[in-house]
């Protein structure tokens, strides 16, 4: 597997600094672009870059204005500011506009290429968090969808028609929560490297509709195999919803 290298953009007007630390970054495994002033920095910046460093004095960012549009541009973009004329104006303005680390120049090189990482981290675990979160979407979306196909109570379905629906919602279930799954173990694992306590409750970390979906989904089986128990005799249903039961107990234990 190839791993894409992080991303950033250097905006800096002192040509110096900016091209020292540019050939620095990349010594580190960074892809570093490069802008003279805020006018560059604003088109050469885009949603694939991991982190913005950037200069608070330069051309067209005097006043914040080039920062701002970023910040409004870009809300959850980590921005490391560095700036060799700090004032109370400056930091403020840096708590208020929620940047991620406010550095000051002569900068020393570890504390930069500590505020970095921490700033591309952060890029990876919300880009990651934001995929299971679509994940979780598509799955409760899909749940709802399979649970309307299934036969209702009283349709008068055979045994081997509801055996049939029931094994390809669960199979289209169960498939798709594994892939959910790796993508919440990847986004712990990357939680835990970076020395973050695991949450005790994914699903609410990521405010994601999965649980609730998922149980409803569960739920509904578990009323249809019990309507029909008597019609349709079968172990093997009887069985299936003996698990699901305990799943939906173990569920609620967890909650």
């Amino acid at each position: 597997m190839i791993t894409e290298m992080p991303r950033v953009l250097l905006a800096d007007d002192e040509d110096t600094f900016r091209l020292a630390t540019a050939r620095l970054l990349e010594q580190e495994g960074y892809r570093c672009d490069c802008a003279q002033d805020s006018q560059e920095a604003g088109r050469l910046l885009t949603s694939q870059h991991d982190a913005l460093i950037t200069d608070i004095r330069m051309p067209g960012n005097m006043q914040f204005e080039f920062l701002r549009d970023i910040r409004a541009q870009f809300p959850s973009l980590p921005i490391v500011l560095v700036t060799g004329y700090p004032s109370v104006q400056t930091a403020v303005e840096a708590l208020r506009l929620s940047f991620t680390d406010y550095l000051l120049k002569p900068v020393d090189w570890p504390d930069l290429l500590r505020a970095v990482g921490e700033a591309v981290k952060r890029t990876s675990l919300l880009r990651m968090t934001t995929a299971v979160r679509e994940e979780a979407s598509r799955l409760v979306a899909s749940l709802e969808q399979v649970q309307d196909h299934l036969p209702r109570p009283g349709s008068g379905a055979s045994e081997r028609e509801l055996a049939w629906s029931l094994d390809a919602f669960l199979s289209q279930s169960f498939s798709q929560m594994a892939v959910l799954s790796s993508r919440i173990r990847s986004v712990l694992t990357s939680q835990l490297q970076g020395g973050a306590e695991a949450p005790t409750d994914v699903c609410r970390m990521m405010q994601c509709p999965r649980l609730d979906g998922y149980r409803e989904a569960l739920e509904s089986t578990v009323e249809v195999l019990a309507n029909t128990r008597h019609a349709f005799p079968s172990k093997d249903l009887g069985l299936l919803q003996g698990k699901i039961e305990q799943l939906l107990r173990e569920d609620a234990m967890n909650s």
